[in-house]
């Protein structure tokens, strides 16, 4: 497979290098142009005058000439500093001085000449104007200086992410319309969660892997010149994309020798205890580096200076962390020998058939199960609640399993031990870049980059517990990335410019646990393992409130996968006239390999189930608890099981985009801007046809004949000889901006647009529908599935193409495809933009924006608002039974072939069909499957309307100030993040209350946050004479160059879910719904945010805010409120520091910032997803001043974690910062 690949990689990189220096219809983003008109003194335009931009940093010349009505264009220019020169026979020569050009943007510099000689000059050396008169494109430029002098580069997991090295994902904390949590979840202007661009020098960088994680592939601070955020109206030319688009360019080498060092330290002694827990985790962080530019000279061999330059980085974060606040739940000493009497609450929940009291969390003994005249299965608790300690009882397996679990070392149920265990990771970012000047028409760059990322146990993503080898759930993360980036500029005349780009990018990532090694076999005598590799994995050993055990063993995903995309863009720019044209495109391919040993030792789920009631049906009552699953686990009774043979996969898809667009001077004070853009992605899908899908209109011999089996793509042996899906060919998007100068301080810009995002991403994961076996679960309720010391059987060999294989025989349900592709899977989301602002000059360092910015974004992959496999009302109609009857739902959870299934008794839908399934499973279109989930399903849609306001203070006085106001609405009507292909078909998706009624899905966005408001500040003391004597010096010296830098942060808090409903709805519908909303019962019995009340000794939900509907029906709830949120996260950062001037373009900055500066207090989100959940408090009844325990609306401030879901820190956190450059 490694040649394979090889091969594969080569043909596709030869195939990008000609599609880009072939190709003269193909852009690069990350440069910036200007523009303007040449007049003479009467206002008379001038034609074919020269101009010239010289870049002041490394002596680059660009050259054009005005064009027949005066105007003239300079595109492709680097991001700099340049000096603009017109020189025209009969007029003085013409120096625009200190213009500095942003990534992507439009100046706008208008040149008036002077009658006089050329040998004279009219020299303009004051600042270019903050306005933006050329384009109604909305962006945001924040260079890498800006966000270093402000604190807003934390390093470590809390702060930037998994990767821990800091994260230009931050300059989105200075954005309106932005919601960040860095290298998790970035949302921009109400689009679905990380569906963002990320350009490096102008070619495609996300991570097409894992689209959350950018960190993973993410340039280096110290390297980045500047970031642009563009985030509506943007032109044809930038398309494949959600979100915003982040457009990276890299900072170059100069005629001057340039570069740095800098160390952020991090040490617990900056911090404050973490809240509640009074704890302060040890904490050692460092990030540091150095940087070095200039131009390439080899004495008496090379001197390179205004041709050859160079610029290397590197950056590397150390991290090492004592975990001592981590609390997780182990079985306490009661459990671990069969004793549950803790678990009881003294909460009775009615009797069973044969009048027996129900009780709360009643261990019921699966050997006294018997049979009813009715054909119910009941059985009688274990007296006291206590197992026999006897061998009849006890399963081998499970006891050696047990020896292996720590004891508790806290008081309670839950959250009854912490761990300590130490945290380590190493990230580095060597990046090197080089620029060349082939003559004064051609340019030519090239980018090198790493991004490397170890570490064995990480609280991020890591699952790291502190439990002892080999039963510890944690996984490792070891991750390298390159960027490489090839870029070629060349003039072919004055008025004509061509630009081809190249780039390439892998991502090698391994998570393997810390044993690799296992042998379950030998060590616990548990059978069935296809590989000695990985400890098992066991997870449903505890329950919310009484404890039990956490989850066991590594979980999903333990695999080496190689993710590799290139890249390639070309561009053709034309000035004629008043008119700049630009034809172009870009192709990227991306492609996933990867090996998966998920649950080749087999994944072990228990429940409650196998200890409970199972007449039943369910092992809740009115939100109470029956059974108990560690008490499964001890018996060793397995819920479902999974086992898989090792198997690997190719998922792949391609993207290419084309376009056409024009600015279009139509008089001095208006721009338009328009053009189109035509888009092409297709679907990921296996490039040899090993996943295989549900088929719904493909008979199942091994389900008597009836419809809906399994199906596998491609063509062959096995294979369908078709296409999972289609590709959508007619993503057209038309793109227009206007740009009126109203006054000379005053600017009205606008736009409208259709953009399209891409196709789903594969998002790490690396199951299809069969790359392993589905859990098995029992065909009996209340059974095991398998018994612990019996081991499981050998799974089906991988690929294996035989459409029949499931369901399997002696298996209820559940064996079946976790997916089915939508056959719109190809067609990507579509997003309409539109805005309309007014931009005004107060002075020439200050400029206020007020702006609508609004958007509707459709085709947005949901799996949640379709069900293939749903057991409908109108079905239930049809077969003579009443959904809203007690009786007829008794009927519908009862086993076929249970005298409780009345007239439906043996009533099979097909001959084999196992009697022990329920007539409601009976009952569906594919009554062999469980549920389908379907992927990519274009059916979600987003709402956004919003006014944003933002504040630029250019540096004046030492002051640098910027700041954003939104006031925003944003809806979403099963919009999902970040589709998987994988064995529930999505992640991140948007709640979804009644399937059969679509449209009454549309909810609050689930990050909605009506009020944001960020205000950055830097200043710096200036210098100021206070005399000529020494110790007025000496005071001189002494009171300038301190700084003080902060970002103030301030949002309203994020929606909570409303409950879901307790009516057992499931266990006949196949479905869940919402509880209903009571009318006049207050949500809260505290408010969040009045800082008046103990989190943990107060529930500080309303239990009695929420009703579930009548038994039968949906509810009306939605899934979000507008005044249900959670406690408001402010986050006030704050740097104070001091500049020392060493001598000429060398200082040492020397500073320390805080995060939640402030040390408020960060509470977590309520417990709020069971308004019937028992609240239970430590030591017993609950009683005013009692510690809670559990329950609705419990703050669990003993697992207090050190950021909140918002990043902003539970208490203070201090970095010290040191800086020097030359």
């Amino acid at each position: 497979m490694q040649r394979v690949s090889a091969c594969l990689t080569l043909r596709i990189f030869l195939a990008a290098v000609a599609f880009g220096f072939c190709s003269t219809a193909f852009a690069q983003g990350d440069r910036a142009t200007i523009t303007g008109t040449i007049s003479d003194p009467a206002g008379a335009v001038v034609a074919n005058a020269p101009i010239e931009a010289k870049n002041t940093q490394t002596g680059a010349v660009y050259q054009t000439a005005s064009t027949a009505t005066g105007n003239y264009t300079l595109s492709q220019l680097p991001v700099g500093s340049y000096e603009l020169n017109v020189a025209v026979s009969g007029f003085k020569k013409y120096v625009r001085q200190n213009i500095v050009l942003q990534v992507a943007q439009v100046l706008r510099q208008d040149v008036s000449l002077e009658v006089g000689s050329a040998t004279e000059a009219v020299t303009v050396s004051a600042e270019t104007t903050l306005l933006k008169t050329e384009s109604g494109e909305l962006s945001h430029n924040v260079s890498s200086a800006q966000m270093d002098n402000l604190p807003i580069l934390g390093i470590g997991q809390s702060f930037a992410g998994s990767s821990g090295i800091r994260n230009p994902q931050a300059a989105a904390f200075l954005l309106p319309g932005s919601y960040v949590q860095p290298n998790s979840n970035v949302r921009i202007n109400g689009a679905p969660g990380n569906t963002a661009s990320y350009r490096i020098e102008g070619q495609d960088a996300s991570n097409g892997q894992v689209p959350a994680t950018q960190a993973q592939v993410q340039p280096s601070i110290d390297a980045i010149q500047e970031v642009t955020i563009q985030t509506s109206n943007f032109a044809a030319e930038y398309g494949q994309v959600g979100g915003g688009f982040f457009n990276y360019t890299m900072k170059s080498g100069t005629n001057q020798i340039h570069g740095s060092a800098y160390d952020y330290f991090v040490n617990e002694a900056f911090n404050a205890n973490t809240p509640w827990v009074n704890t302060k985790p040890l904490a050692r962080r460092n990030d540091y580096g150095f940087t070095v530019g200039g131009p390439v000279y080899i004495p008496k061999v090379y001197n390179g200076h205004d041709k050859t330059f160079f610029f290397f980085n590197f950056e590397q974060f150390r991290e090492k962390i004592g975990v001592n606040n981590q609390t997780i739940t182990l079985p306490v000493a009661a459990y671990r020998a069969g004793n549950f009497a803790p678990a009881l609450t003294g909460k009775s929940l009615g009797t069973d058939v044969l009048g027996n009291t129900i009780v709360e969390n009643g261990v019921y003994d699966p050997f006294s199960t018997q049979t009813t005249a009715a054909g119910q299965r009941v059985r009688t608790l274990f007296p006291g609640n206590q197992i026999p300690q006897t061998a009849a009882y006890l399963d081998p397996v499970a006891q050696k399993i047990q020896a292996l679990i720590p004891a508790t070392n806290r008081p309670g149920l839950i959250n009854n031990a912490i761990l300590p265990y130490i945290s380590q990771r190493v990230t580095d970012i060597p990046t090197i870049k080089m620029d060349h000047s082939l003559g004064s028409k051609a340019k030519l760059s090239y980018l090198w980059q790493q991004t490397r990322t170890e570490s064995q146990y990480s609280q991020t993503f890591g699952a790291s517990d502190g439990l002892p080898l080999p039963i510890t759930a944690a996984i490792g993360t070891f991750i390298h990335a390159h960027v490489q980036r090839l870029n070629y500029d060349y003039t072919v005349t004055p008025t004509l410019l061509f630009h081809a780009g190249i780039g390439y990018q892998d991502n090698n990532f391994t998570d393997d646990a810390p044993v690799l090694d296992y042998n379950p076999l030998q060590q616990l005598g548990l059978k069935g393992a296809t590989v000695n590799r990985l400890f098992p994995a066991f997870s449903g050993l505890t329950t919310p409130t009484q404890g039990g055990m956490k989850n066991m063993g590594p979980g999903s995903n333990r695999h080496p996968l190689i993710y590799e995309k290139p890249t390639a863009n070309t561009s053709l720019t034309w000035v004629k006239d008043n008119h700049t044209y630009k034809i172009g495109g870009e192709l990227r391919i991306d492609s996933n390999a990867s090996t998966l040993y998920n649950n080749t030792a087999g994944a072990y789920a228990f429940s409650s189930i196998e200890t409970g009631l199972p007449y039943l049906q369910t092992t809740t009552v009115n939100g109470s608890n029956i059974g108990f699953p560690y008490a499964s686990f001890l018996l060793g009774d397995v819920d479902s099981v999974s086992i898989a043979p090792t198997n690997n996969i190719r998922l792949g898809k391609h993207a290419m985009g084309l376009f056409i667009q024009d600015t279009w001077k139509v008089t001095r004070k208006l721009t338009v801007d328009y053009g189109l853009r035509w888009d092409y992605s297709t679907y990921l899908k296996e490039q040899y046809g090993k996943l295989a899908q549900f088929a719904p209109l493909v008979p199942n011999v091994a389900a008597g004949g009836h419809l809906g089996a399994v199906q596998f793509e491609g063509s062959g042996p096995g294979k369908c000889n078709c296409s999972f899906a289609n590709n959508y060919p007619y993503a057209i998007g038309p793109r227009l901006g206007v740009a009126y100068q109203l006054t000379p301080k005053t600017v009205i810009r606008g736009g409208w647009g259709i953009v399209y995002s891409g196709t789903g991403d594969a998002n790490g994961a690396t199951q299809g529908a069969l790359t392993l076996l589905q859990p098995a679960l029992s065909p009996t309720f209340g059974d095991p599935v398998v018994n612990l010391q019996n081991g499981v059987g050998a799974p089906p060999p991988f690929p294996n193409f035989n459409p029949a294989q499931y369901p399997q025989t002696g298996y209820a349900t559940k064996q079946a495809p976790a997916v089915w592709y939508d056959q719109n899977a190809g067609r990507p989301p579509r997003m309409m933009q539109w805005s309309i602002g007014i931009q005004r000059e107060i002075s020439n360092n200050l400029v206020l924006e007020a702006s609508y910015v609004a958007n509707r974004g459709v085709w947005w992959y949901s799996s949640q608002l379709i069900d293939v496999n749903a057991l409908t009302p109108d079905v239930i109609a049809a077969a003579g039974l009443n959904i809203n009857s007690t009786a007829d739902q008794a009927i519908l959870r009862a086993t076929i072939g249970s005298v409780a299934a009345g007239r439906f008794q043996n009533k099979l839908p097909y001959a084999g069909f196992p009697t022990t399934a329920t007539v409601a499973q009976s009952l569906r279109p594919f009554p062999q499957f469980s549920s389908i989930s379907s992927l990519w399903s274009p059916l979600g849609k987003t709402w956004y309307d919003s006014l944003q306001t933002k504040a630029i203070k250019r540096l004046s006085h030492g002051l640098t100030l910027s700041s954003v106001f939104t006031w925003q609405k944003q809806f979403a009507l099963g919009a999902t993040s970040n589709p998987v292909v994988g064995a529930n078909g999505t992640s991140g998706g948007a709640p979804v209350n009644d399937v059969f009624n679509r449209n009454q899905n549309k909810y609050l966005a689930q990050f909605d946050q009506p009020l944001s408001f960020n205000v950055a500040i830097n200043y710096t003391v200036p210098g100021k004479k206070f005399g000529d004597g020494m110790a007025m010096k000496a005071l001189s010296w002494v009171a300038r160059d301190w700084s003080l830098n902060s970002l103030l942060a301030y949002a309203s808090g994020l929606p909570l879910q409303a409950p879901a409903a307790q009516s057992n709805l499931a266990t006949y519908l196949f479905r869940g719904t919402f509880a209903n909303r009571v009318a006049g019962q207050p949500l809260f019995t505290q408010d969040l945010n009045c800082h008046c009340f103990d989190p943990a000794k107060n529930f500080v939900l309303n239990p009695n805010a929420w009703a579930d509907p009548a038994v039968g029906q949906f509810s009306t709830s939605a899934a979000y409120y507008s005044d249900y949120r959670q406690q408001r996260r402010p986050n006030e950062t704050f740097a104070v520091g001091r500049i020392f001037r060493i001598r000429e373009k060398m200082d040492f900055n020397l500073r320390i910032e805080f995060s939640n500066a402030l040390n408020r207090a960060q509470m977590p989100a309520p417990s709020s997803t069971n308004a019937k959940q028992t609240q239970t408090c430590v030591g017993g009844p609950c009683a005013t001043g009692s510690a809670t325990s559990a329950g609705f609306g419990f703050i669990n401030t003993a697992a207090v974690a050190a950021t909140t879901t918002t990043g902003t820190p539970s208490s203070r956190q201090g970095t010290l910062v040191g800086r020097f450059t030359f």
